[in-house]
């Protein structure tokens, strides 16, 4: 075989592999990339779902917000074993004070939580919710099935995404000159030009997203590295996870009574050390005892997971520990995993991360697409098969569902009651029924209507949900812009922009298809008699 002969087989090969990869568990990946997107701004999406939540402007001290916090503690917890107090940063607004208890509740829960208003010091009852941190944990978790089981499936999903773009690297010779290459309204021919497009934009952002998903969890995916070189008992996976994350030694209690130092010491200590970090949190363990121990830590500086960290004695205030440093390989591991979560990203870089993951999205969908597409086509005339049929409604009910339902647990968020039992699960719920009654939608309608039904539901969803923000709270557009909460404010000017794009969307649906009229064999030009010279 010649050697253009053998190239060219071998990227016809990489062509199979990597339509098949990519098509097999797209519905799964496609729910990843749109729910992990979410993911790089849950805590402001928290914040738009919780509009009991204070405005950002406050002008308390960082000592005397903590204090606060552990003034509540104090009086309404005074026994428990450990006192902890978020304090407010750029990405949130409320204290939040956490408690875990000596001894279980009549319940069952062994911690108490609570939010503080730093500008009056009051309780803020919010409501129960998901916020953005269920959105984002649904992307490696999934929903409705155990925890073990979810991070197995999305690994296989995983691998198999990277499969796809490492072969779509290959089999695209001409991915570059693709890339500035838009035909629309031609068909399959605009799908290809989109999913090269949305691919190559994004290709350093999936092949990290993907490469650091696998890292997550190394051990629980290839468990055989472990139990070889460190064997299979526990104390010995314990001294494993020791010499790759150390941190600190939990304080023993004494039994002694004794009182806790002034907060405002440690944390004047640690503002000289992170001058150019916020404080995150104060922590103490075992208050009220002569062996306490008090932790403050900073917000992400760097490439990091997680921010700087100062152990303090609780009683005497002296600085017992900081920060241990981690072996190279675990630097590295923890560096691969900041760049997935994307804590340490500024407003500017989580913009990127976001559409980023949106680009992810589209490059699935239109994967997808394309595949129907091609097929359809390959009919000339012929009836279409059930199996084909079956997918283009199914790519319906996954492409427009899922975004039907991540609005829907928006709308959700602002209609069901306050005070509903088990409010925050019931979000959730309305999210999946929504993305059921898609597909229902999509069997049951014309496939074409169906589009332009659901695309138009998804505008008017987007559109009027600040509207419905303004009708059921107070953190609407006339009060954010002008308290400056450009949170809540730019939650619901994005949501009128994917309205809008929407629109676009639906606009190019209802415009009818260009129809071919075929000339006749002969014109009348043709058949009239010639003039005389």
């Amino acid at each position: 075989m010649s050697a253009n002969g053998f190239h060219g087989a071998f990227r016809q090969s990489m062509a199979w592999l990597h339509t098949w990869a990519g098509l097999v568990l797209s519905v799964l990946l496609y729910f990843i990339f749109v729910t992990g997107t979410f993911g790089y701004f849950n805590a402001e999406i928290d914040h738009w779902m919780q509009p009991e939540a204070p405005s950002p402007k406050h002008s308390v001290s960082t000592a005397a917000m903590a204090q606060m916090g552990f003034d509540y503690l104090q009086r309404e917890q005074p026994d428990a074993r450990r006192h902890f107090v978020g304090l407010p940063t750029e990405r949130g607004n409320a204290i939040r004070v956490f408690a875990n208890l000596s001894e279980p509740t009549p319940a069952g829960d062994t911690f108490i939580e609570a939010y503080i208003d730093p500008s009056s010091g009051q309780l803020v009852d919010v409501r129960a919710t998901g916020g953005g941190d269920a959105l984002y944990r649904m992307h490696y978790a999934l929903h409705y099935m155990p925890y073990e089981v979810a991070i197995y499936i999305v690994g296989v999903a995983t691998l198999f995404m990277l499969l796809a773009i490492l072969t779509g690297i290959v089999v695209h010779k001409k991915i570059f000159t693709d890339f500035f290459t838009l035909r629309l309204r031609k068909g399959q021919r605009s799908w290809l030009d989109g999913h090269n497009i949305s691919s190559v934009l994004a290709l350093p952002f999936m092949l990290m997203i993907t490469y650091s998903g696998l890292v997550f969890y190394t051990f629980e995916y290839s468990p055989g590295t472990m139990f070889l070189t460190m064997g299979v008992e526990q104390e010995a996976r314990d001294e494993m996870y020791g010499y790759l994350y150390p941190g600190f030694e939990q304080p023993k209690p004494t039994g002694e009574p004794a009182v806790m130092v002034d907060v405002q010491g440690p944390l004047s200590v640690a503002a000289s050390q992170w001058p150019n970090a916020e404080i995150r949190f104060v922590d103490i363990f075992l208050p009220g005892d002569s062996g306490a121990m008090m932790r403050i830590g900073s917000t992400v500086d760097g490439i990091a997971r997680g921010g700087s960290l100062l152990q303090f004695n609780a009683v005497s205030g002296q600085v017992m520990a900081q920060t241990p440093d981690m072996p190279a390989d675990a630097v590295f591991s923890q560096s691969v995993l900041a760049l997935h979560e994307g804590r340490f990203a500024n407003y500017g870089l989580r913009w990127l991360y976001f559409i980023s993951g949106l680009l992810g999205a589209a490059m699935v969908a239109t994967g997808l697409l394309l595949w129907a597409k091609k097929r359809r086509s390959s009919l000339r005339g012929q009836a279409v098969p059930r199996h084909l049929a079956f997918i283009e409604r199914t790519n319906l009910g996954i492409i427009v569902g899922l975004p039907l339902g991540v609005m829907t647990y928006f709308w959700a968020n602002r209609i069901l009651p306050v005070a509903m039992e088990g409010r925050a699960e019931w979000e959730l719920h309305c999210l999946f029924l929504a993305w059921a009654l898609s597909f229902a939608h999509a069997g049951a309608r014309e496939l074409r209507r169906a589009w332009r039904e659901q695309v138009a539901l998804l505008a008017a969803m987007c559109l009027l949900l600040p509207i419905l923000n303004a009708i059921t709270t107070d953190v609407h557009l006339g009060n954010t812009l002008v308290q400056g909460d450009w949170v809540r404010a730019g939650f619901d000017l994005t949501s009128m922009t994917f309205g809008l794009l929407c629109c676009l969307t639906w606009r190019y649906l209802t415009v009818p298809q260009p129809r071919t009229i075929k000339a006749p064999l002969t014109s009348q030009a043709a058949t009239a008699p010639k003039a005389s010279a």
